[in-house]
């Protein structure tokens, strides 16, 4: 059986923040990536051929709350919760989750995490009113993360430094950070599907975007190429989880302890 620890599932880039430090990026795309439903759909059904089995089954963003469709996406994943020991949501605290998301949610018998992030009250301007209404949830794990006090959470955001200036570091280096970086030693590498593929790196993916590096087959994994079977797909994956650095590791500061935080969710100017 193949169990994976975490998946990070986009179901859209768009956001309605525009955060100078987004972890995905999501303020620099002209056109954010924003799939059909059908699409999506397709790509949850071909990831659930590949993995037996997920701890942790994250919808995330951009700010999922903007799809409409989300009850409809909800609906699929419920497929196969039998296969999913924990679903989790993330949402930015600008929007209300919608009755019929609420629904969809009391369906579920598996654990859920809810988690609401508050940037403050210029930002995230239904911060509590959303954490309120998914209490509505019996049962469901629901946190408002604090962003914006001084004891605000995990410190502040960081800054990864990938850039189209980013500056290559030697292998050594590449490995020293990884070794001390929370995604691949504390958050099982935040593992992320954009696009029909899976990325072992939030970071990797947009390095990959900007030209910086190629994509490598050993750390990107398309569920959809017609040239590889489920099995060589599943080992590749497997394979992941033994290796001493990514490629992207010699571009990136990662997230450290000792990284420098920063402000969470500063707005661009334009």
């Amino acid at each position: 059986m193949f169990i994976m620890p975490k998946l990070a599932f986009y179901v859209t880039l768009r956001c309605n923040l525009k955060c100078k430090l987004c972890a995905v990026y999501a303020p620099y795309y002209k056109d954010p990536f924003h799939p059909t439903l059908e699409y999506l759909l397709m790509c949850i059904d071909r990831y659930f051929e590949i993995v037996d089995r997920i701890r942790l089954f994250s919808i995330s963003g951009g700010e999922p709350l903007l799809r409409t469709d989300l009850p409809q996406i909800l609906q699929r994943v419920q497929q196969y919760e039998d296969r999913i020991e924990r679903l989790e949501i993330i949402t930015n605290g600008t929007m209300i989750p919608s009755d019929e998301l609420i629904d969809k949610l009391c369906a579920f018998k598996i654990k859920l995490n809810l988690l609401v992030d508050n940037y403050g009250p210029d930002k995230s301007v239904n911060a509590e009113a959303a954490s309120e209404k998914f209490k509505k949830v019996e049962g469901a794990n629901v946190v408002l993360r604090d962003y914006h006090s001084a004891d605000m959470h995990c410190g502040g955001w960081v800054n990864y430094g990938i850039s189209q200036n980013s500056v290559k570091k030697s292998t050594e280096e590449a490995k020293k950070l990884f070794a001390v970086c929370s995604y691949p030693q504390k958050l099982d590498f935040c593992t992320s599907m954009v696009a029909g593929k899976l990325y072992s790196c939030t970071q990797l993916r947009r390095l990959i975007e900007l030209g910086k590096i190629e994509s490598d087959p050993s750390e990107v994994f398309d569920l959809f190429d017609p040239n590889q079977s489920d099995e060589s797909i599943r080992e590749r994956i497997k394979a992941l989880y033994t290796v001493d650095m990514l490629s992207a590791c010699a571009y990136c500061n990662g997230i450290c302890d000792d990284s420098i935080r920063y402000p969470a969710a500063e707005q661009l100017s334009v």
